[in-house]
């Protein structure tokens, strides 16, 4: 279940500027359910060499490889979903470049174990209905305080939003353009709560470094 934070997170690590001067690549590829070495090999090599014509019979994962050899590298391969695709592109990165890193994200817990033994997985957590709230707060009212009348009703729909801040900030979009009517936003208070929003975020998203 997306909405965690883990692309947001990881993200954020990348486009820091200590990140950004620290590393000579860097490329940001999706992974997803379909996994398909050869393209995202391609989409990485166009990222890192500003290559975009590639044959047929080319060898991507040797060019690849070549191409990262001597460089201090970040490539960012998130939304892994599956051991055989960490196993399939581990062979790809050359091995004891200093400094270099792969940052993973998944939300598949046995995609993290099996990448425990080089660093520990962290998990993100639900926000608390307190921290909702003022998530939910500061997108609404850009600063300014709830009025009184609203309250209640913005606590309910914080709270239906199941600590996914993916989705407390889409409803946030949706509430601003509405007119500010307790009744109102109780509607969609209750539309949240007659949904299934992470029944499988238990689970929990890993960002993986």
């Amino acid at each position: 279940m997306p909405g965690l934070g883990k692309t947001t997170l990881a993200r954020k690590v990348y486009n820091n500027p200590s990140i950004v001067y620290h590393f000579d690549i860097k490329a940001w590829c999706a992974v997803s359910q379909i996994y398909n070495r050869r393209a995202l090999l391609v989409e990485i090599l166009k990222q890192t060499t500003r290559k975009n014509g590639f044959n047929e019979d080319d060898d991507i994962p040797d060019m690849w490889r070549k191409s990262l050899i001597g460089k201090r590298y970040l490539i960012v391969l998130y939304d892994i979903w599956d051991v055989e695709a960490c196993e399939d592109l581990g062979f790809c990165f050359p091995k004891g470049e200093k400094g270099s890193r792969v940052m993973v994200t998944t939300r598949i817990k046995e995609v993290a174990k099996h990448l425990q033994h080089r660093s520990d997985p962290y998990s993100l957590r639900f926000l608390t209905p307190e921290e909702s709230w003022e998530l939910l707060r500061k997108k609404v009212f850009r600063g300014e305080n709830c009025p009184l009348d609203l309250l209640e009703a913005g606590l309910q729909v914080a709270q239906h939003c199941k600590g996914l801040p993916l989705v407390i900030i889409l409803i946030a979009g949706i509430i601003m353009k509405m007119e500010r009517n307790p009744s109102m936003w109780m509607e969609v208070a209750n539309d949240l709560s007659s949904c299934v929003i992470g029944e499988q975020s238990v689970k929990g998203d890993i960002v993986k470094l």
